[in-house]
């Protein structure tokens, strides 16, 4: 027969099967659900600021009132900047600063390539500027390029272009079906 203690391992042992059981359907259901709800953000921060170094020195610090992360997803992991983006790019070397501006900006993390979006502006250090209103940067490359209509403005010259392909230093600028008030000299 039974004893009470066989009784007792043996509800002991189905106690335990079954919260196994229960535990590994309970996992295979959140990693469904994970998958299925990729685009669930797995952090938001209010008055975002990165700083990023190199040997020691400040060389961007990037602000945003509110930074949404979804470096979750598995395709295509991005963070996401809804409302007034702002990097600082700092040349050691002599201080000099480029601020870039915009409305909203995605930043990817692979490849390295922020989009973006809506009044962009760029700053240069010797107060050359561009505008448009959706840029691409490849950080790896240094290089940014657009699609829309494009004004670079430096001192009171000023260039427009659809579509546009440059050098974040603006040494090598691109500009498509161009139009523009530009200081020519005689050469009389």
């Amino acid at each position: 027969m039974f004893s009470r203690k066989n009784i007792i391992k043996s509800i002991a042992v189905i106690s335990m099967t079954a919260v196994l059981f229960s535990c590994s359907k309970k996992v295979e259901e959140v990693k469904r659900l994970y998958r299925e709800n990729e685009t669930i953000p797995i952090s938001e921060t209010k008055n975002f600021k990165l700083t990023y170094t190199l040997s020691g020195d400040k060389v961007m610090i990037m602000t945003a009132p509110l930074m949404i992360d979804y470096t979750n997803q598995q395709k295509l992991p991005y963070q996401y900047f809804p409302d007034k983006f702002k990097i600082v790019i700092i040349n050691p070397g002599d201080n000099d600063k480029t601020v870039i501006t915009a409305d909203k900006a995605f930043v990817f993390k692979s490849p390295e390539l922020a989009e973006l979006i809506g009044h962009v502006h760029i700053k240069g250090a010797d107060n050359s500027s561009l505008e448009t209103g959706h840029l691409y940067w490849d950080a790896v490359n240094k290089h940014i390029f657009g699609e829309e209509q494009t004004t670079i403005r430096q001192n009171d010259e000023f260039i427009t272009g659809i579509g546009f392909d440059s050098s974040l230093d603006f040494k090598n600028v691109r500009l498509n079906k161009i139009n523009g008030v530009l200081k020519v000299q005689d050469s009389l």
